[in-house]
């Protein structure tokens, strides 16, 4: 019995380690294109793009992004999430290619496009598995692996195109990610992965009243409430950070030099928040974690806003950075397992969603006001309806399960 034991818990260790790794190249489409951008529009076959081409490559990432996650439940009803993750890669790889081999924006579009399903595909099962088999602790680790690829794939890149160019670079990206497909495909056939046959037979013999109604939130305006959350979590991460630069140089306070960084500092301290509270979360369950999280990016909001400091911009990236890893681990707390993937995929979807439409709609509203600071009350009402979205769902949880002591006494 104590050898079988040893033997799952090294089972979850390399699984985990896996994982982890995987989770790498998920950031490697954001921080690669943030360069390549740079030299793609100097291409022949590219000549007069602009930077309001991004909208639409923004849109159209987004838009199959959130597609994935959408379909998630309905692929994972046909097959394992390891394996939509599988496939998530090898769609990934194929939009890399594509964006390699393009010869002007309408092909490179489709190829960006073609990877920003696949990269939805990755971030909403792996996701949905963490929330299933692992803690919020795992979760918050894993995403740090994300912003690890987020920083890492731009300097990949930025030495490419200095040394071949930044078609090159996307081959040797795709390298990368054959060597993670490999090792994927390699885990699976070792068999480590924990298999959800077994979650799915035990779910079958387990009874609607056995199930215990009042544990977990149960009605459509819970889900409809969840999903919110993440919509708005979107828009604020994606909305900030594109442009509190813009917003502090159009003051006239501060020049391109002095907001160069503030970007590369907000992943920074996304990475740092991640690991902080992956490591806290030990101690502190998911609600303390998602409110100190909040309340730590309004200091940070504050700060940006009144004394246009750095130190404000490190403060929301390790704020805001905890709460989607958390908010997500957090949903097997909230939703019974028989509708999780469901609910992480639209909660995945939603997040692209977000940053696609609230991006959108603080763009239009400080272009028709011609007032960059507009930014700022939107992203902290978009920051306190997280909150209040988070607040109502951890209110109506405390409430069913009294419900649910009270029935038994």
């Amino acid at each position: 019995m104590e050898t079988v034991r040893n033997n799952k818990a090294r089972r979850s260790i390399w699984l985990l380690v896996v994982i982890l790794v995987s989770y790498f190249v998920v950031g490697f489409p954001d921080g690669a294109f943030t360069v390549s951008w740079l030299a793609i529009r100097y291409e022949p076959g590219f000549e007069g793009m602009t930077v309001a081409h991004t909208g639409y490559i923004l849109v159209g990432y987004s838009v199959t992004y959130t597609l994935a996650g959408v379909i998630l439940a309905w692929l994972n009803r046909r097959m394992k999430l390891q394996t939509i993750y599988f496939y998530g890669l090898v769609i990934m790889g194929a939009g890399f290619i594509g964006l390699a081999l393009s010869p002007n924006f309408a092909v490179a579009l489709a190829a960006i496009t073609l990877y920003g399903f696949g990269t939805g595909l990755m971030a909403s099962s792996m996701n949905s598995y963490m929330a299933k088999h692992y803690t919020a602790r795992d979760n918050n680790w894993m995403h740090c692996f994300w912003g690890g690829g987020a920083s890492l794939s731009p300097i990949i890149m930025g030495w490419m195109i200095a040394v071949f160019s930044w078609r090159m670079g996307y081959f040797l990206i795709t390298g990368i990610l054959v060597a993670v497909g490999i090792m994927l495909l390699v885990s699976m056939a070792k068999k480590i992965w924990i298999d959800d046959d077994n979650e799915k037979q035990e779910d079958k013999t387990t009874t609607p009243k056995a199930e215990v109604k009042n544990r977990y939130l149960t009605k459509k305006w819970h889900e409809a409430v969840e999903i919110l959350t993440f919509f708005f979590l979107g828009g604020t991460d994606y909305t900030l950070v594109f442009f509190t630069g813009a917003a502090l140089i159009a003051r006239g306070t501060h020049t391109f030099d002095d907001v160069v960084m503030f970007s590369a500092v907000y992943y920074i301290g996304m990475t740092v928040g991640r690991m902080f509270f992956g490591w806290a979360a030990k101690w502190l369950k998911e609600v303390p974690i998602e409110r100190i999280g909040i309340a730590i990016s309004l200091v940070g909001l504050a700060i940006v806003y009144f004394a246009g400091s750095i130190i404000g911009m490190a403060l929301l990236g390790i704020g805001l950075g905890p709460l989607l890893p958390t908010l997500v681990s957090d949903s097997s707390n909230r939703f019974t397992p028989r509708i999780l993937s469901k609910i992480v995929g639209l909660e995945l979807a939603a997040f692209g969603a977000g940053i696609a439409i609230l991006f959108f709609i603080t763009s239009q509203i400080m272009y028709v006001t011609g007032n960059y600071d507009n930014l700022f009350p939107l992203a902290l009402a978009f920051i306190l309806l997280v909150f209040v979205c988070n607040e109502v769902l951890a209110l109506a949880l405390k409430k069913e399960r009294r419900k649910e002591t009270l029935s038994q006494k």
